[in-house]
């Protein structure tokens, strides 16, 4: 599936591939009821990890992969990057577009899924994902996509979360064992690699370069 960009409303029918194949009805519809109830916050807030890593780093052109509601998107455009977001809910999306538009920013808002996603080499500057792990096909995307003397800024669970009272994570196929991020991505220098206890949940960062 080549990168579909969509305008900022009505991508609702843009859902489908190029060819005409329709995105995992399965994936989408989990996540599309996982989103129904949620509501557009008034407060932008990005994740810590991605504010830290980004701060002496120059705007330029942003891919963020499984955006969810689009807080990470909207933050970055807010900084001055020019930023495509992948996800493959369009009720999530809805609510991400309601809140560039509440912040008067534009993100690229663009309905996917990850499994037939196909995106040109060397075109970002940044490339971030958060709370996301496909160990098959996302490291492939990600060191084909980022340019160059290009940043990754990544976060997601980790094995430590299997331990807390309040784990969420019934698989233990998406957490990170001990250490593994930075060699899912042999292409990328690791900058700073992180397994950190959070209030909310216990993660691995990576923050690297290519």
């Amino acid at each position: 599936m080549a990168l579909l960009a969509c305008p900022a409303v009505g991508f609702k029918d843009c859902c489908f591939s190029r060819n005409g194949t329709p995105l995992s009805n399965s994936d989408r519809n989990k996540w599309d009821r996982k989103y129904a109830d949620r509501t557009v916050t008034d407060q932008l807030v990005a994740d810590d990890w991605l504010v830290q890593s980004t701060q002496n780093v120059q705007p330029g052109r942003a891919l963020d992969f499984a955006c969810g509601l689009g807080q990470n998107s909207v933050w970055l455009a807010s900084q001055g990057w020019n930023v495509d977001a992948i996800d493959i809910s369009p009720v999530g999306l809805e609510l991400a577009n309601q809140l560039s538009d509440e912040q008067n920013q534009v993100v690229n808002w663009i309905p996917a899924d990850l499994d037939e996603l196909q995106l040109p080499a060397e075109t970002y500057d940044l490339i971030l994902v958060f709370r996301f792990l496909d160990r098959g096909r996302l490291p492939k995307l990600i060191q084909s996509a980022l340019k160059s003397g290009g940043h990754l800024v990544y976060e997601t669970f980790s094995v430590g979360q299997a331990d807390r009272e309040n784990n969420h994570i019934k698989n233990p196929d998406f957490l990170l064992q001990t250490g593994e991020l930075p060699g899912l991505l042999p292409l990328l220098t690791a900058v700073l690699h992180e397994e950190t206890r959070l209030s909310d949940r216990t993660v691995q960062r990576l923050f690297a370069r290519k």
